[in-house]
């Protein structure tokens, strides 16, 4: 049997209409629903975010303070540092105590000195000692530089072209206690070397001696430059002391 619809297309039109804005809201919500979720998902991790923040923040705070307290725990060592070389150094040069001593020390019963001279000889700067200078360079260290270093450097530059020497005079009856003697020397803590710089037959008057001349080289003091061009360390041995009384 066939129906027969009588309503106007109209009511089918509002009818269809309806159900359009019934699921028109349906969507509207589920829609609305999820931006709230992702909405509160956000603040959340961005609370989370501000509260790591703040924790991060003063944990650098925190090693910022601890960076700039050992760059002045550094500061306050170097400049130590360099007051306690220029300290050391005005105790040099040795003391001519201790030189004399060194030298009479290991002396034998054969050997009679005459006569002990210590000088302070000018030596010329080798090429790998002065070089080719950055002026630039030097201006600016020396404007950081501390007042200590400053100093030591002034006195390194006074003191490096100077080498002290001792030179001995006297005789011998056996030649061979000589060498032996010398021998002594170059093993001297304070000695750099030790050389024969001359021998003499004696005269008709002083039968049996020979006539010599030692020359010797002192080693440079602390922080002072050697032949090489390098500072030396300090010279350690039981035998010498660090006064520096003349």
């Amino acid at each position: 049997m066939k129906s027969i619809d009588f309503l106007p297309d109209i009511y089918r039109q509002r009818e269809a209409l309806r159900r359009a804005r019934w699921w028109w809201g349906i969507v509207v919500v589920i829609f609305g629903t999820a931006i709230s979720a992702s909405a509160m998902a956000q603040a959340w991790q961005r609370h989370s975010v501000n509260e790591q923040l703040a924790a991060l923040s003063a944990d650098f705070a925190a090693a910022q303070a601890q960076v700039q307290e050992l760059s002045n725990l550094q500061s306050q060592i170097t400049r130590a540092s360099h007051e306690a070389s220029l300290y050391t150094f005005l105790e040099n040069p040795w003391p001519k105590t201790q030189l004399l001593a060194q030298v009479v020390q290991p002396i034998a019963e054969s050997i009679r000195l005459t006569k002990i001279a210590i000088a302070d000889e000018e030596q010329a700067k080798s090429a790998v000692q002065v070089g080719p200078r950055n002026m630039k360079v030097e201006e600016d260290a020396a404007s950081k530089a501390s007042p200590p270093e400053k100093d030591l450097t002034r006195l390194l530059e006074e003191t490096d072209r100077r080498q002290t020497t001792i030179e001995i005079d006297g005789h011998t009856a056996d030649v061979p206690q000589l060498h032996t003697y010398v021998s002594e020397l170059n093993r001297s803590p304070l000695i750099a070397s030790a050389t024969i710089k001359s021998l003499e037959a004696a005269t008709a008057k002083e039968q049996g001696r020979t006539r010599f001349t030692l020359r010797l080289i002192v080693r440079p003091g602390y922080c002072q430059r050697g032949d090489s061009g390098t500072a030396t360390a300090p010279v350690t041995n039981e035998r010498v002391s660090t006064g520096g009384g003349q």
